[in-house]
């Protein structure tokens, strides 16, 4: 296995360290949080550049380097819901369109194609990373001296933090609708009737 193809195995085994780091608490809880989740996402950079540059790009890296961006950034957004920031619709919008576009994956393997990531999925992957990680560095932020911010709905989060995570969360699901619509219209000759 190449290095960017351990980076995206690396970015999977990140996702239960982000949830434990998130959810158990403890001094300094969001700060640890900020710190795997910033390594995760900065691992995906990272495989893409030197799979790149080295002509290192798989098949194995162009599928599963999406799905562990979706895993990593809808653990993200799972663990912020669980302070009670988010819209359903919003969520309901990014999981159909992860669901859409990995059915499509899965179509086109079947067909001897591999759709890989286009620009933009990549610009969704990007907002949502930051949005996700801009709330996890407020939240390490707001550990004043390593007191404890509690992980449940009901946190009491300064106003200009809600607006904050209303518009990303927003902003995000608005990029993954038009990144989905973008996927099923490059896909769509995969989609065959009998």
């Amino acid at each position: 296995m190449n290095l960017p193809n351990k980076l995206t195995v690396f970015r999977f085994c990140c996702v239960p360290f982000l949830f434990a780091a998130a959810l158990i608490q403890f001094k300094y809880h969001w700060t640890v949080t900020l710190i795997i989740y910033f390594l995760a996402c900065m691992s995906d950079k990272a495989d893409g550049i030197i799979a790149r540059k080295q002509g290192l790009v798989t098949d194995f890296g162009k599928l599963m380097d999406p799905l562990s961006d979706k895993s990593l950034v809808l653990a993200a957004f799972l663990i912020q819901i669980n302070l009670g920031w988010h819209t359903d619709i919003v969520i309901m919008i990014m999981m159909a369109r992860e669901f859409l576009v990995a059915g499509m994956r899965m179509v086109a393997v079947t067909e001897g194609e591999v759709i890989a990531a286009n620009a933009f999925g990549k610009a969704k992957t990007f907002i949502q990373m930051a949005a996700t990680g801009l709330v996890f560095l407020f939240l390490a932020i707001l550990e004043k001296d390593g007191e404890v911010v509690i992980a449940t709905q009901g946190f009491n989060a300064p106003d200009w933090m809600n607006v904050f995570c209303t518009v990303a969360f927003w902003l995000s699901g608005i990029v993954a609708l038009l990144s989905g619509l973008k996927y099923a219209k490059d896909g769509w000759h995969l989609i065959k009737t009998k």
